[in-house]
């Protein structure tokens, strides 16, 4: 039915409300006072919520296309298919948002989770580092080195830590935190269960983390190592009054974090996570993690406190006819529309949808002479010659250092000729020369026979420069560079899409 161009990110769908939300973060931070023993947390915009677009209205066929924009698709079979994610049918399905891999990616997938933007500005990330390095932190230690203690590592190896050995290991704690580019390959050093701890307290909101109990080889699926990220994460540093008791979910799958989200829909599912996960014969409660000894006493009263708790019959699992399993309730989408990214996104698919509607009639419309709609990939050309001697062209990122034209002869196995422009538009009328130059067609191509290419990423950089592109939107006039307008400017705005990109 044609490629895909939705975005992949919530952010593109509105990038100037999306600089606008990023710029109230950092002050809506609070920094311990002098004479108090509060850690850096946030003042109110913790309370947000994200949730996902409705999607009933679409056919099922439409719904693949939103969800393979926007949702992490891999994450999602592999939780499901573990029956960690959406196993229990009485409550509502989650499902998992892009997020990048830059080695911070719990932060996030916070951030999306709460606001739809990710932490770009690594405002969440400058706080978490502050709070290891800058505050009292003799109670997360503590709890550091008991949770350690506990774990399979020490347990069934009989492994031993000197007092000099558990202070290498929180020094490593604290700078794997740091804001400042890692050496590893990643942008950034990934993160552990105990900066979840840390960003719960943080934020002032409990975090759920929905994860396999094993780390599986991405090839073969087998385990071979055991896994502890998955699990609750009170805000234990607060008092449960001045916390917010509906939980941040997020997925980990493959050493990565995305955010869980609700579907925005009608229907007669709880909006609750369950806090247990089938095993082996029954059920398993989800790990409450970073408790002292006589939390652990306490666990149950911990939860009423932080988690707003609701009991859910199950029917229909292999344990028992009917089980009635914990579950944690979940906040709806509460984001004001000034800051709501997802109300912009919704634009964009029924956009989308009306095109893609049309591509579907088409194919009962052979003889059809209809020019296809403005695409991203329009936009792809950079202000570069051609090599071809005397081609007139502009190459694109996708076809460089040729033209379309040139590169698809080469690909034939034709040498490319030098163009003569004798026969082409004058080129005293700079409009026509515009439109010549940048038609995403062979010449003398029609619509139905360019080839459709594969677009990078949102946010993928080639070279230097992006080959990221505006999507169309309702209510525009076509944008220079598409075949019904003038495309005099397009590299203009090429650049000026470019700028706003780095800045955001």
């Amino acid at each position: 039915m044609g490629q895909n161009f939705l975005p992949k990110f919530l952010f593109v769908s509105n990038l100037l409300k999306a600089v606008k939300i990023r710029e109230r973060v950092p002050n809506d931070v609070v920094k311990p006072s002098a004479s108090g023993g509060l850690i850096h947390h946030l003042r109110s915009m913790h309370r947000y919520t994200l949730e996902m677009i409705r999607m009933s209205q679409f056919p099922q066929a439409f719904r693949e296309v939103i969800q393979a924009a926007i949702l992490d698709r891999a994450m999602q079979s592999s939780l499901e298919q573990e029956k960690r994610l959406n196993w229990c049918r009485e409550v509502k399905k989650l499902v998992p948002l892009r997020t990048n891999g830059d080695g911070n990616c719990l932060l996030h997938a916070a951030s999306q989770y709460l606001l739809g933007v990710q932490d770009t500005d690594l405002v969440l990330r400058k706080a978490l580092y502050a709070v290891l390095k800058e505050t009292d932190t003799s109670n997360f230690r503590m709890r550091f080195q008991t949770e350690l203690l506990h774990s399979q590592e020490f347990t069934q190896t009989g492994l031993r830590y000197s007092t000099l050995n558990w202070e290498e290991e929180w020094v490593k704690i604290v700078e794997m935190a740091s804001p400042v580019s890692s050496s590893n390959g990643l942008q950034f050093d990934s993160l552990e269960d105990i900066h979840i701890f840390v960003l719960s307290n943080i934020l002032r909101r409990p975090i759920i983390v929905i994860a396999d109990q094993v780390l599986r080889s991405m090839k073969s699926g087998s385990s071979f190592s055991p896994l502890n990220v998955g699990g609750i994460y009170l805000p234990l540093h607060w008092p449960p009054g001045e916390c917010y008791k509906y939980p941040i979910v997020l997925g980990y799958d493959s050493q990565h974090f995305a955010p869980l989200i609700t579907i925005k829909d009608s229907g007669p599912e709880i909006r609750a996570v369950p806090l247990i996960n089938p095993g082996r014969g029954g059920f398993e409660d989800l790990q409450v993690h970073f408790l002292t000894e006589k939390e652990q006493q306490q666990k149950e009263k911990l939860l009423k406190d932080y988690l707003m708790l609701i009991e859910i019959p199950v029917i229909g699992l292999s344990y028992d006819p009917t089980q009635i399993i914990t579950a944690a309730r979940l906040d709806e989408g509460n984001l004001p529309e000034d800051m709501n990214l997802m109300e912009d996104y919704l634009q964009l698919v029924n956009h989308e949808y009306k095109r893609w509607q049309e591509d579907k009639d088409s194919l009962w419309a052979p003889q059809s002479q209809r020019p296809p709609p403005f695409s991203v990939s329009q936009l792809s050309l950079i202000e570069i010659r051609c090599a071809t001697p005397r081609c007139t062209f502009y190459v694109s990122v996708d076809t460089q250092p040729h033209c379309h034209e040139c590169f698809e002869k080469r690909q034939a196995g034709c040498k490319p000729e030098a163009i003569s422009t004798t026969n082409q538009t004058s080129s005293s009328d700079p409009e026509s020369r515009g439109r010549l130059e940048r038609s995403p067609f062979p010449r003398g191509g029609t619509p139905s026979s360019r080839s459709l290419e594969p677009r990078p990423q949102y946010g993928q950089c080639i070279g230097r420069r992006s080959a990221l592109a505006p999507p169309a939107t309702p209510g525009r006039r076509p944008l220079p560079g598409s075949v019904n307008a003038p495309a005099a400017n397009s590299l203009e705005l090429q650049r000026s899409w470019d700028s706003a990109l780095y800045v955001i």
